[in-house]
């Protein structure tokens, strides 16, 4: 009987090994397929790579959506910039396309410096006359935002250079006008009157003690080049602003044009063509990027998961 007994033992030792060799051969072989390529995959077990498909699928769709993007943000900088440029012309007197240094232009002398304020506000008056670009006024809820000019100047201020004799009050006085649209399209308010109005109301003519003059306002631009691209217009919001720089008193008046631009939402518009059915192909194409991303976020679970319990199992060999 004891025989019998350590003959089952050794029976039951053997067979445990073999067991174990099965399964610890079970287990390297999962594990040499866990660590195989895709191409070596469909060798050993015919396995249809579709981890990898999916991720060439995922990388095609994003690049196309980056090279969309990538067109559509370059059509929003070139119309800044052309903008930009436009503005100077259509406000800058004189400008000749180049900004000297790190200004836009400068004037020397004082009726210069009259004309040129005069000119900007003449041709923001005369805009939709003039502009060959979709500009229009900045309206709000109520009315139109208009035009504002701000004057900045010392309180006081005698120079007679002749004597060496110098009284100054080195107080900045600052006073704005603000102009409405509507005043320049009453026919029967001149220009000279509006030059009139500004030059008493901010004493522009005391130009010994002006700093600097500010004009600032604001215009709505509608970029339609984006149809041509089949995508819906942008609208923009452009806030203007002119310094006549006379800090340094040295004959020599800086002119700097600053422009900001906002894109908005349009409120209102009606396209018709295919350019509606354009962006509905968008959409569907942005449905797919998301949905193959999601997909490929659950293959990559399931990738670590499998290699958790590989890991478990190894654990449990070791034992």
């Amino acid at each position: 009987l004891a025989a019998f007994e350590i003959k089952v033992r050794k029976c039951e030792k053997r067979r445990g090994k073999k067991n174990s060799d099965l399964e610890e051969d079970a287990l390297k072989e999962d594990l040499k397929f866990y660590f195989m390529n895709p191409c070596e995959k469909y060798r050993a077990r015919r396995q249809i790579p579709w981890k990898l498909g999916l991720q060439i699928l995922k990388i095609v769709m994003v690049t196309t959506q980056l090279i969309l993007f990538g067109l559509s943000n370059q059509l929003v900088v070139s119309f800044k910039e052309e903008n930009t440029i436009a503005f100077k012309h259509l406000f800058l007197k004189g400008y000749s396309g180049v900004d000297e240094d790190d200004y836009s232009c400068s004037v020397y002398t004082q009726q210069d410096v009259y004309d040129s304020i005069f000119f900007a506000i003449n041709q923001y008056c005369q805009l939709k006359n003039i502009s060959l670009g979709t500009l229009g006024y900045e309206q709000d809820e109520d009315d139109v935002s208009g035009l504002q000019i701000c004057k900045q100047q010392y309180k006081t201020d005698t120079m007679l250079p002749s004597n060496d004799t110098l009284n100054i009050d080195i107080a900045i006085e600052t006073d704005c006008i603000h102009l409405e649209p509507q005043i320049f399209e009453n026919p029967s308010i001149h220009m000279k009157i509006v030059e009139s109005i500004v030059c008493n109301s901010l004493h522009l003519f005391l130009l010994f003690r002006l700093i600097q003059v500010e004009i600032s306002f604001q215009l709505k631009g509608i970029d339609l080049q984006t149809i041509h691209a089949r995508e819906l217009p942008d609208c923009y919001a452009f806030q203007n602003t002119i310094t006549f720089n006379n800090r340094a008193h040295s004959g020599k008046v800086k002119i700097y044009f600053d422009s900001d631009a906002d894109i908005q939402e349009c409120k209102d518009w009606h396209i018709s063509g295919s350019i509606q059915k354009n962006s509905q192909y968008i959409l569907v194409f942005d449905g797919f990027v998301i949905v193959s991303c999601f997909a490929s976020l659950i293959l990559c679970t399931r990738s670590i998961i499998l290699a958790l319990k590989l890991q478990k199992q190894c654990n449990v060999l070791d034992y």
